[in-house]
């Protein structure tokens, strides 16, 4: 700030004591306060407008810091957007899969049902057969 401000005081010095400084010796070489007189408000009026000038480039400077902040901000949020966005395809398709998946295993169970049931049946038939195979004869020829 401090730069600043010393700059611009001494391109606003540069300027305004232009005309005066059309006469060399007068100007360098006059009596010890030659150009005061005309001179020392318009100093005093530049060096406030100076003083000014720095408060408004740090409001400046925190105005452009913010908007910086703020321009980051709104990138991350549609960065954000589009990773959600991402993210919620992803969820849609393995909903989707998961469904497939419960179906799929849905019906491999019911197929090993009835095929448990059917060996079932057709080890119980057998069961009961032997075993008639076995007692019946001799009940029959007890009778």
């Amino acid at each position: 700030l401090e730069e600043i401000q010393a700059k611009s005081f001494l391109e606003k010095m540069v300027f305004i004591t232009e005309p005066m400084r059309t006469d060399a010796y007068t100007w360098r070489e006059g009596t010890v306060l030659a150009a005061q007189p005309s001179f020392a408000p318009t100093l005093l009026q530049r060096m406030d407008q100076v003083s000014w000038q720095g408060r408004l480039s740090m409001v400046n400077q925190h105005i452009d810091e913010t908007k910086q902040i703020m321009s980051d901000n709104i990138e991350m949020i549609l960065e954000n957007q589009e990773s959600l966005e991402e993210m919620n395809e992803r969820s849609k398709t393995l909903e989707e899969m998961s469904k497939t998946f419960k179906k799929n295993a849905q019906s491999v169970k019911r197929f090993k049902m009835w095929q448990n049931a059917k060996h079932g049946l057709v080890l119980g038939t057998a069961a009961t057969g032997l075993a008639a195979l076995v007692v019946v004869p001799p009940l029959i020829a007890l009778l």
